[in-house]
């Protein structure tokens, strides 16, 4: 059985397009665990985000390694490695801003195939400087945040894993 099959739904959907992708690979049990492992998996996930086009799985899977890694190096404040930074580059190459006209006034959208707006996201992600990684050390998931006291991807989740882990702590020491 496949281990995405454990799962419900793709963690933290919301995020920016890059951190959502980033994070369908994820740590379950204490195993690392590929949310997009088969085409079935890669079509549920496309299939939630419908300005995308298809692509292919191995190309997606490829781009959120990359994304992963440039994330990580982000986070760490540690260089990148020259074969991520060229895999985002060269995807984001065939993204465009157009200028669009809505109801609120104008507004910018990106075309080009579904890599192309995810490596744009990605570029934008770690422009804006406000990615972080959960503080759980169990947890390999990213989040943007828009608040400097924010540590955790989750509250439902490693927040609440943090909070018990600390009233164990004080209780055990009574």
């Amino acid at each position: 059985m496949r281990y995405y099959q454990f799962v419900t739904t793709f963690p933290l959907l919301g995020e920016p397009l890059a951190v959502d992708l980033a994070n369908t690979a994820i740590r379950l049990r204490g195993r690392d665990v590929d949310l997009l492992a088969d085409d079935d998996a890669v079509t549920a996930w496309l299939d939630l985000h419908p300005d995308l086009d298809p692509v292919p799985g191995e190309a997606l899977r490829t781009l959120r390694d990359a994304v992963r890694e440039i994330f990580r190096s982000a986070v760490d404040a540690s260089p990148a490695s020259p074969p991520a930074v060229d895999t985002i580059n060269s995807a984001a190459r065939d993204c465009e801003a157009v200028l669009t006209s809505t109801s609120d006034g104008p507004g910018v959208a990106w075309t080009g195939g579904a890599l192309a707006v995810i490596a744009r996201s990605a570029i934008e992600v770690v422009a804006g400087n406000n990615l972080r990684g959960c503080a759980n050390h169990d947890c390999v998931l990213f989040f943007a945040h828009g608040d400097d006291r924010r540590k955790f991807c989750d509250t439902r989740t490693c927040a609440n894993r943090a909070r018990q882990a600390r009233h164990r702590e004080r209780h055990a020491q009574a």
